[in-house]
């Protein structure tokens, strides 16, 4: 249970920390329609001579007009010894040029991130190479096909809370328990897909693509299904394959409130439904060990995009976008992921929205080595990484959207007294869901709260 805080300026307080991490909605560019898209821009050009030094006086006025418009860097500055400050990818704020200013620094240099190394197309041409020469080879020929398709712009079109579809309350709760058993289904899908894929025989992807197929109708019908599915599915199974299904269904609601094109959804499913097998050819001592990683164990751990990859080489008819996600799931905008450490401008827009979705969906599964995480904790814990520009402010804030920061499915405690159950996000009003009152044995007493509206009510406990 978490005390969310009972004085009266908490809601108040709470809702400016969620408004600094989500802030406003971002108005579309003027070269756009005005209808409500955000536009992922594609890298500016890069111009900058590398080896010559430029002043911070300069810099500022360089990237004025980029700072205003929400862009990122496309290069990274390093001091004139060598030293990186600020890699590409990421934000330039004034209190980032103040730091220099105190540093004394007052001349850096832009440099272009390094370009992968030339790829490797035919991975089967060296039979003696060892495993992590294979991985190289299939990681550089993949930063190869991404190079292109990170120059496309991704348009978002985030969806007003009142062009949500929504199904009548009784609908909801009846499609989701049609949604659990699909959701166990495809688990098994998973899990048997795994199975043929570890021993090294080809399998087509038609099977998955449609029960991803069957979820995206589903979240058509009513944005707060495929959310309500996780809070209702309940499994001893292995968590591994479960995991990976909350992660597809999370990422393609995330999808969905984008606005994203059906497509578009189809492929962030599949991806977030596979990006996490390659953790398989992880040892079993070190997937699910009862202790903290020593330094080598966690680098078995990071390597595992690269085995997901390899597995997905056999799984035929996959989208490339696919591979992308599963390659850089965990990576994060400010550098700190793995397992190439790529920032912002490097990564692909539909992981991004995949590695928000996965860190929810771990932080609420129990593991060996810790009870699972409310969904209260895991959804500030995106709102912190957020603020800390580890995930992208537009995705945090479509993330918020999707499940609110008392996500679908929890309990939490009134201003009153009464005790609820999150049943529907209220998309801008993040601290304020639509809640039906439970009893102490959890059943519905039939009463629903709209704390959108109920001004005089609030959550004070997440549980």
């Amino acid at each position: 249970m978490v005390d969310t805080g009972s004085s009266e300026n908490w809601e108040e307080t709470l809702d400016r920390m969620v408004a600094k991490v989500a802030g406003p909605p971002e108005p579309p560019p003027s070269s756009s329609p005005d209808d409500g898209s955000v536009i992922s821009p594609a890298p500016a050009p890069r111009t900058e001579d590398p080896n010559q030094p430029i002043s911070v006086e300069r810099l500022r006025l360089q990237i004025f007009h980029s700072v205003q418009g929400g862009m990122r860097l496309s290069q990274d500055i390093y001091d004139e010894s060598g030293v990186l400050l600020l890699a590409a990818g990421s934000r330039v704020t004034r209190r980032f040029l103040q730091l220099l200013s105190a540093r004394g620094i007052m001349r850096v240099q832009l440099r272009s991130p390094e370009p992968p190394p030339a790829p490797i197309h035919d991975r089967h041409t060296t039979p003696s190479a060892t495993e992590d020469d294979l991985s190289t080879a299939l990681s550089r020929e993949l930063d190869e096909r991404m190079a292109g398709e990170l120059q496309r712009a991704v348009v978002f079109r985030p969806v007003r809370a009142w062009r949500r579809p929504r199904l009548p309350i009784n609908e909801l709760k009846g499609e989701a328990k049609r949604g659990v058993a699909r959701h166990a289904a495809t688990s098994n899908a998973v899990t048997e897909l795994c199975r043929t894929l570890q021993g090294g025989q080809e399998v087509p992807v038609t099977e998955l693509r449609q029960s991803v197929t069957q979820f995206v109708d589903m979240a058509a019908l009513d944005f707060d299904l495929l959310p309500t599915i996780i809070a209702m599915r309940q499994s001893q199974d292995e968590y591994l394959y479960d995991h990976c299904v909350n992660v597809a269904l999370l990422s393609m609601a995330m999808a969905s409130q984008l606005g994203m094109e059906r497509p578009a959804i189809l492929e962030v499913g599949l991806g977030g439904l596979l990006q996490d097998i390659g953790m398989l050819r992880v040892p079993l001592p070190i997937r699910l060990a009862h202790r903290p990683l020593t330094s080598e164990e966690w680098h078995e751990i990071q390597r595992h995009p690269l085995h997901t990859l390899d597995m997905l080489a056999n799984l035929r008819g996959v989208p490339q976008t696919v591979k992308f996600i599963a390659y850089q799931a965990h990576e994060r905008i400010d550098g700190v992921g793995y397992p190439r450490r790529r920032t912002g401008a490097q990564l692909h827009r539909y992981a991004e929205i995949v590695s928000i979705a996965d860190v929810y969906s771990a932080m609420t599964h129990e593991r060996p080595y810790r009870k699972p995480h409310t969904p209260y904790e895991a959804a500030k814990t995106i709102l912190t990484d957020g603020h800390a520009q580890r995930f992208d402010r537009l995705l945090t804030r479509a993330f918020l959207d999707t499940v609110s920061l008392f996500p679908i499915g929890s309990r939490v405690e009134l201003s009153n007294g009464l005790t609820g159950r999150v049943l529907r996000a209220r998309p801008g009003a993040h601290t304020r869901p639509l809640v039906e009152e439970i009893t102490a044995d959890g059943c519905p007493t039939g009463q629903v709260i709209d704390l959108s509206q109920e001004k005089t009510l609030r959550v004070v406990k997440a549980m």
